[in-house]
């Protein structure tokens, strides 16, 4: 009877502990893994691979919310299910009936040209015409996916409901670093010029930070970034983006993680969720 009590005892301190620090929970759970959902692999009028995770639960006839997960350099749209930081954050929003998609780009690594531009309006046409899906999708950003993502709803190929960014990359400029950055080889090969005397003239209507802040007004954002972050450097692309979107009426809100960049503290799924939930 007193093992009875003990083990019920420390079932409800388990609960209570759930209840009042859900976000480091799920942080742990995205360090240590989760499980997978099948995946959904659909070839877009690009010829580019996209791939899409759907609900257990959903149903043709009922139009599902959906996320646009926005995959940052060095990875794929495949990671929505294979990298262990980002399906922590997708499995929840299946589970809560969204449908998740992403694309590997016709080029993997794109920093939000006019071709990447043209992937993010196929990749949603094609699960648009697969699925019953609402008209308007939810966002996830990661840092390249930040770019791209930006500049996609700057040339209106993307209208989101609400972005969420992981560590993004706001800045192009700041990205390319005069030649010097460790992106400046594939940012000059995305956008077609060979040196730094050619960034201007080719990059010119591509730099976030430079477009209209009343561009980024219509949805609500919320990002993740740390002081700590040499990778995307948060005084140079979160902090002045979200000044000049909140200077011009936007609502974003920069929540700072820890660590360099990459680190768990980015991920937190349930405030993700609950963020989609609100908007």
């Amino acid at each position: 009877m007193k093992k009875g009590i003990a083990a019920f005892a420390f079932l409800i301190s388990a609960l209570l502990l759930l209840t009042v620090d859900c976000g480091s929970n799920f942080q742990a759970d995205c360090e240590n893994g989760s499980q997978s959902f099948p995946v959904t692999q659909l070839i877009d009028a690009n010829g580019v691979l996209t791939y899409g995770i759907v609900p257990p639960g959903y149903r043709p006839g009922v139009a599902s919310p959906w996320v646009l997960y926005n995959h940052g350099s060095g990875q794929s749209g495949r990671d929505i299910s294979t990298n262990r930081h980002d399906r922590c954050l997708v499995n929840p929003l299946v589970q809560a009936g969204y449908v998740v998609i992403a694309s590997d780009y016709n080029v993997q690594n794109c920093w939000g040209n006019s071709q990447c531009d043209t992937d993010i309006a196929a990749v949603q046409e094609r699960w648009k015409g697969y699925l019953n899906l609402r008209a308007a999708p939810y966002v996830i950003a990661e840092s390249m996916g930040g770019i791209v993502t930006w500049n996609a709803i700057a040339h209106g190929t993307l209208s989101p409901l609400a972005v969420v960014g992981i560590y993004p990359a706001c800045s192009l400029s700041n990205m390319y670093a005069g030649g010097t950055g460790p992106f400046y080889p594939v940012i000059q090969s995305d956008y077609d010029f060979s040196s730094p005397s050619g960034y201007a003239t080719a990059t010119a209507g591509y730099d976030p930070m430079l477009d209209p802040p009343s561009d980024f007004t219509a949805f609500p954002i919320l990002l993740w970034a740390s002081y700590s972050d040499t990778t995307v450097v948060r005084s140079h692309n979160e902090n002045p983006f979200a000044f000049q979107v909140n200077a011009a009426g936007g609502n974003v809100i920069v929540n700072t993680s820890t660590g360099n960049h990459g680190d768990v503290s980015n991920f937190d799924p349930q405030a993700v969720l609950e963020f989609f939930e609100a908007h």
